[in-house]
């Protein structure tokens, strides 16, 4: 693993991290409380890693705060990525995260996550998606189908002017830091695409590092 990525020097010092690495084309949940970091990391580079949070306790029966793509377009005045020291928000219009140390700066609030209609229509049924890891990886938080995934930030994604580039800009060890403002559930997803050279043309396993208290069990 590239070294750049292990060390966290902007989390609290009396804090341990827990490092889980997310297999290529699949995703991950996590719980984080309201003050914590955790950092998403680009392995070996070129990997687009869609986003998604909630807030706790997670109900999917009555409509469920969570991230939002929009909101967070409005609070930064149009579709730019946040720079470090803005905020992701709610479908409630409340701070969710807020970006604490960024090394691509390149990311996207337009797209979709890629789902199984998506595939279908590429004649690739049975082809893993961004929703349906969001749902399998919240299934232990009572999520019952991809169709309960809304759009996700997509980190490290390059999309400028609405046109997917295939050339991302992350590199092996790139990663974004988010502190929590709320106490959330967390998924991300490896993003399975790799049609015309996109995600380097192989989708990678990426990492998620987060914040653990020294009081808490690793």
């Amino acid at each position: 693993m590239p070294a750049a990525w292990q060390s966290l020097t902007a989390m609290k010092p009396r804090s341990k991290t827990k490092t889980h690495i997310v297999p290529a084309a699949h995703g991950h949940a996590f719980e984080v409380k309201a003050g914590s970091h955790f950092r998403i990391v680009d392995v070996h580079g070129q990997q687009v890693v869609d986003f998604m949070a909630w807030t706790l306790p997670y109900n999917p029966t009555t409509n469920p705060e969570h991230f939002s793509a929009s909101y967070t377009r409005y609070a930064l005045q149009g579709s730019a990525p946040p720079q470090v020291g803005q905020c992701l928000y709610t479908n409630r219009d409340r701070p969710m995260f807020t970006l604490t140390a960024d090394t691509v700066k390149t990311h996207d609030l337009l797209f979709m996550a890629c789902n199984p209609g998506f595939y279908a229509r590429q004649h690739k049924p049975g082809h893993r998606s961004c929703a349906t890891n969001f749902a399998e990886a919240m299934r232990p938080w009572g999520m019952q189908s991809w169709l309960e995934v809304v759009d996700p930030f997509n980190v490290f994604q390059n999309t400028p002017y609405y046109a997917l580039k295939a050339l991302n800009c992350s590199r092996a060890g790139d990663y974004i830091e988010l502190r929590a403002e709320m106490d959330v559930v967390a998924a991300v997803s490896s993003c399975p695409y790799d049609g015309d050279g996109f995600n380097g043309g192989k989708v990678t396993e990426v990492a998620v590092i987060t914040e653990v208290d020294s009081d808490d069990e690793l």
